[in-house]
């Protein structure tokens, strides 16, 4: 009886890495697309980048992917859809730093009371650390 439950349990948890290794595939190749210094990257790599992270998003409905994401649409200068993408992970995720510090970059042009909220939420989550 303990084997079939070994059995049953190994099943599962290699289903489940099977199910991630997509989105997880998609989010390193997305990774690899990142502007150099020096050099802004085409709107086709942009929009590519967007396309692994939507796949990787699907794949894994986390907060880790979403702040990446809207910083692509920032970098694509599309800062309405960063908001419209980390308003609902802030407000799902309300302890997520990084999705605070990408709202308020945000909303730094369109909304300078907003983006000061968020940047202030971010600065309670992690406040700087004196030397």
């Amino acid at each position: 009886m303990r084997r079939l439950a070994l059995a049953v349990i190994a099943l599962a948890v290699a289903g489940w890495l099977a199910s991630a290794w997509p989105g997880t595939r998609a989010e390193l190749r997305a990774r690899d697309i990142r502007p150099v210094p020096g050099r802004e990257l085409s709107p086709a790599r942009v929009q590519e980048a967007i396309g692994l992270l939507e796949d990787a998003r699907r794949a894994r409905p986390d907060g880790e992917v979403v702040p990446r994401r809207a910083g692509l649409e920032l970098t694509a200068g599309r800062p309405e859809r960063a908001v419209a993408l980390l308003r609902p992970l802030v407000r799902h995720e309300p302890e997520n730093v990084t999705a605070w510090t990408a709202l308020a970059l945000a909303l730094a042009d369109s909304d300078p009371e907003a983006a000061a909220e968020a940047d202030a939420r971010r600065r309670a989550l992690a406040p700087p650390v004196e030397p």
